[in-house]
């Protein structure tokens, strides 16, 4: 009799448990207050840090049930690494198959910025997304995409819309597919009045982008792009060579410098617009439509030269006597200004030895 009365309450307890359970993960309704909330899952999380974040972000009202959910249906190794929109009102089970399962289609938001080439996004989507790198950079090369923009090239370069994107994350063939979205975006967007001025200005498609790359790799100040494009047409116009740091930049091996180096110009490629004349063969980036504008609509000046202030924007000058004063003030400057911070870092570093 003594052990009928301690099994009773045990197998109660347990049926409700499981009763319990079974209600909260198929039937119970996640917060639907009419908004969407995204989390993204990296390589890292497990099933617990996960479900903090699902619950911080209201898309689950307890950790607790849906991480036992997650253990009982041996889901807590299973996790998809990507960012993930909920939209609210849905169970926990559809939130879990949504995190852990393969057949589920589900899309992820990613923000591929300007300026970008294509190896520096291919990792970008590693990082985030999954994608195989090298398998993105082998699809860039895809000779129909190619041949749809009437132009010859080895690869996409330039031609890959920045802009955040919603990609299928599950797809068969998702670098493809990836490539062809943001391809299909860069022609939506130079299509219209950007073709208009292409024709009115006598410019083909290669040497737009390829200025539009220029310009974006040298500058985020939007004030100044039409003014370093409209410095970039007058060197052409005079036979100076560009002279265009972003152009080495794209060509060293080991990736882009903080600082170049006299021994970087001297990098024999026709890409180093400090040895050769004119254009580089093609684009160094994915310009955003802003840098192809201001390709498209440079301003007018007599300006030549520009040397950056340190603070985003330029100086800029009409003759090689005012650039060498502007660059020993603003070399200066950045020097001082170097040696407040290495300053302040030191003062902060002593502080913190003092405590």
């Amino acid at each position: 009799m003594v052990i009928y009365r301690l099994i009773y309450p045990a197998v109660f307890i347990l049926s409700f448990t499981i009763f319990f359970l079974i209600f909260s993960v198929f039937l119970n309704r996640t917060y639907n207050n009419n908004r969407d909330s995204v989390i993204k899952i990296t390589r890292g999380d497990n099933l617990r840090s996960v479900a903090e974040k699902l619950q911080e972000n209201q898309i689950i009202y307890n950790k607790y049930i849906f991480i036992a959910a997650g253990k009982l249906f041996g889901k807590q190794n299973n996790l998809i690494p990507g960012e993930y929109k909920f939209s609210g009102g849905e169970t926990y089970i559809n939130v879990l198959n949504t995190i852990t399962d393969p057949s589920v289609i589900r899309t992820v938001i990613v923000t591929i910025p300007e300026g970008l080439n294509i190896r520096q996004i291919a990792r970008l989507l590693q990082r985030q997304i999954g994608v195989d790198s090298a398998k993105f950079v082998e699809e860039s090369k895809n000779d129909s995409l190619i041949k749809l923009l009437g132009i010859s090239a080895d690869d996409l370069e330039g031609y890959l819309f920045p802009d955040t994107y919603q990609f299928r994350f599950n797809s068969a063939n998702r670098e493809k597919e990836i490539i062809t979205v943001m391809f299909s975006t860069f022609r939506k967007r130079i299509s219209g009045d950007v073709q208009e001025k292409m024709k009115a200005g006598n410019l083909d498609l290669i040497k737009l982008i390829t200025m539009a790359s220029i310009i974006e790799g040298e500058t985020k100040y939007e004030p100044e792009k039409k003014i370093i494009a409209g410095v970039y047409y007058n060197r052409l116009k005079k036979g100076m060579k560009l002279q265009a740091d972003p152009t080495v930049q794209y060509i060293l091996p080991g990736g882009n410098k903080n600082r170049l180096l006299y021994s970087d110009l001297k990098i024999e490629s026709p890409y180093n617009t400090y040895i050769h004349k004119g254009l580089p063969p093609g684009p160094i980036n994915n310009p955003g439509l802003s840098s192809i504008i201001a390709a498209l609509e440079p301003q007018e000046s007599n300006y030549l030269f520009f040397v950056a202030k340190g603070d985003g924007s330029h100086r800029f000058s009409a003759t090689y006597d005012e650039h060498k004063k502007n660059i020993e003030l603003y070399q200066n400057y950045l020097k001082a200004l170097e040696e407040k911070k290495l300053q302040e870092n030191n003062t902060n570093q002593n502080n913190q030895q003092a405590k």
